[in-house]
């Protein structure tokens, strides 16, 4: 390692001192640029949670979509109808759609937006949710919001 020359030395504070006084000249400023700095840092994260919130809208919409045209196109079997469900989750990232409350409740919408009676209703309730309580309230919470 070499050691620093005198005139190198004297320079460094020289050169500190122009750099400084340059970017005030232009207008900037070092809490402008920690600020910019720590704002694209952060942005990731911002936009990550974003399109994660975006990904569960879509998720939602979609469901009730599907459960909506599943009923207008006269049903099917339900191992089907469970099928496209999942690999709607999947492509939302949602590992168990079952347990995720946002599936019931969509449902429900899009049974809700169809001209179905409340029997029919109750009829997709018993055959999607089962025994579940908690999915059958979901579901009929949301139809009655889609009504």
């Amino acid at each position: 390692m070499t050691q620093p020359t005198p005139l190198r030395s004297a320079l460094l504070p020289i050169s500190l001192f122009a750099l400084i006084a340059l970017c005030a000249a232009s207008g900037c400023s070092f809490s402008a640029s920690s600020e910019s700095i720590s704002n694209s840092i952060s942005s990731p994260f911002r936009s990550s949670s974003a399109s994660s919130a975006s990904d569960a809208s879509r998720y939602r919409q979609e469901v009730a979509d599907y459960a909506q045209a599943f009923v207008a196109g006269g049903g099917g079997d339900a191992l089907s109808f469970q099928r496209g469900i999942a690999t709607l989750a999947e492509k939302r990232g949602i590992s168990d759609w079952q347990a995720n409350s946002d599936t019931w409740t969509s449902l429900g919408v899009g049974l809700g937006r169809t001209k179905i009676s409340e029997a029919a209703f109750t009829g997709y309730v018993e055959s999607w949710a089962g025994d579940d309580a908690t999915r059958r309230d979901l579901m009929r919470q949301g139809f009655k919001s889609a009504r």
